[in-house]
């Protein structure tokens, strides 16, 4: 795999836009302008990639562990089966991003916009998520453990069959949410508002549900 600098990146990048497989680890890619770029299965361990935009591109299988990609723009990007174990992607959008089946243990969405992003199957165990705007985004059979969902706002997003437990939702919004047979196993729900969720066939086991608002939601078959 060969290593590339900076401004090789950018000189592959206006000629074909094509990186894929490359070794980028350690790299600064601050400040780019990399549109549907195609990063496929490149090594970004410990790079920078924050303040760019990188909408459209593809970052399919590619090992983005420790990096750095926040304030930046991901809106519709690729990162299909990722490895982004502890990535900082704060302040970022990924709206419309694809990040299904991706590994993000520990990784920082804080005060990310993923509105309408696909999480399914992913392994967001122990990541960031507060004040995250993840209106309408998917998160089927994802790994949620104990995450941080504080202030976060989910409203519309489909989280059937993920794996919640012990989660730490205070003041998050999960109004219109599709939690049917989600595992909600010891999560802390203060304040949560779930108007019209569906909590149907959901594991409820130790949930603490406090001062949160369950008008019109589906919650009689939830599992206790």
């Amino acid at each position: 795999m060969k290593h590339l600098t900076r401004k090789q990146v950018i000189d592959l990048a206006a000629a074909n836009g094509n990186l894929a497989g490359y070794d980028l680890s350690g790299i600064n890619l601050e400040n780019l302008d990399l549109v549907a770029i195609d990063f496929r299965g490149s090594d970004f361990k410990g790079s920078q990639l924050s303040k760019s935009n990188f909408s459209m591109s593809c970052f399919d299988e590619a090992d983005l562990s420790g990096c750095d990609l926040s304030s930046s723009n991901f809106t519709g990007a690729s990162f299909r089966k990722t490895v982004a174990v502890g990535a900082d992607m704060s302040f970022s959008t990924f709206s419309g991003a694809d990040f299904s089946g991706c590994m993000l243990k520990q990784a920082n969405f804080g005060n990310a916009k993923m509105t309408c992003a696909n999480f399914d199957e992913a392994d967001l165990g122990n990541a960031n998520l507060q004040m995250t705007d993840a209106a309408m985004a998917r998160f089927r059979k994802a790994i949620l453990e104990e995450i941080d969902a504080y202030g976060s706002s989910m409203i519309g997003a489909v989280l059937s069959g993920a794996v919640l437990r012990n989660a730490k939702l205070h003041g998050a919004d999960l109004n219109g949410a599709d939690l049917t047979s989600a595992d909600l196993t010891g999560a802390f729900l203060l304040e949560v508002s779930l108007i019209g969720a569906d909590l149907t066939n959901a594991i409820m086991r130790e949930t603490r549900l406090l001062r949160s608002s369950t008008t019109r939601a589906k919650i009689a078959d939830a599992r206790g």
